[in-house]
């Protein structure tokens, strides 16, 4: 059972996790921490969405796309660097990601309501690639769909359904703070690409490279969620359970 092999499986078994996800999302209110609100209008379970969004995002770059390519975002890659790198590079780069710090990021946002943002802001400056990308190379393969129909919306949503002024909101700078992180995160895994091209170093240091830029980004969203505690928490049987004195705005 080698890499390869693994490569052609695990955006499967995230679409099953993402399917369960989302009948718990959208059948149930257990993962919702204000069950009295809107859950479009739930930190928390924007946090699940938007971390559940990214499990399909996968399936479109490694399983098949709209064009019906399978493995079309690595060959993508590949088409840009000359080469392909090694399958430990890409899995260390969504593994980490999407199995590990979005459902922490999710499960953290019930006492850090701010961490609603976290996979957003990668999702923003994820549109930022795709979309352009296909315009630029005419091409919709490779993560182009699920960035447009899935990314785009729930950014825009993150603007208009949750920030803002009122009780319950938080301020866009949260929230351009979040993508900020996302910003930096895509600087690291382009940063990457000189390095294999000129044959510094391979697809396995790249992979190592993303793990520690992963736990770079996950730090900036914990710090960014303690910062301050947002004016409001959310809990179960009412829209604001608590004020809480803001340390700095952020």
């Amino acid at each position: 059972m080698g890499l390869e092999w693994i490569m052609t499986v695990w955006p499967w078994m995230g679409l099953g996790a993402a399917i369960a996800l989302l009948f718990l999302l959208f059948g149930t209110k257990w993962l919702q921490v204000n069950k009295g609100r809107s859950r479009w209008r739930d930190p928390s379970w924007f946090a699940w969405l938007c971390s559940v969004a990214y499990m399909i995002h996968n399936v479109e770059e490694y399983g098949f796309d709209a064009t019906g390519s399978v493995l079309a975002f690595p060959h993508m890659m590949e088409g840009m660097m000359g080469s392909m790198p090694e399958w430990t590079f890409f899995l260390s780069v969504n593994i980490g990601l999407v199995w590990v710090l979005g459902p922490l990021a999710a499960f953290f946002s019930r006492k850090y309501p701010k961490l609603a943002f976290a996979m957003v802001g990668i999702e923003a400056v994820n549109c930022l690639t795709h979309i352009p990308g296909a315009i630029a190379l005419g091409s919709i393969s490779g993560g182009f769909v699920t960035a447009a129909a899935v990314f785009l919306p729930l950014t825009v949503w993150a603007f208009v359904g949750l920030c803002g002024k009122g009780e319950g909101r938080f301020s866009y700078r949260t929230l351009l703070c979040f993508i900020g992180v996302g910003l930096f995160y895509h600087i690291g895994l382009f940063a990457n690409m000189p390095f294999f091209v000129n044959g510094i170093y391979d697809g396995n240091v790249m992979g190592l490279e993303m793990v520690f830029v992963a736990a770079i980004t996950f730090g900036l969203w914990m710090w960014l969620a303690r910062r301050t505690s947002e004016s409001a928490r959310f809990v179960s049987g009412g829209d604001v359970a608590e004020k809480v004195e803001p340390l700095r705005e952020a």
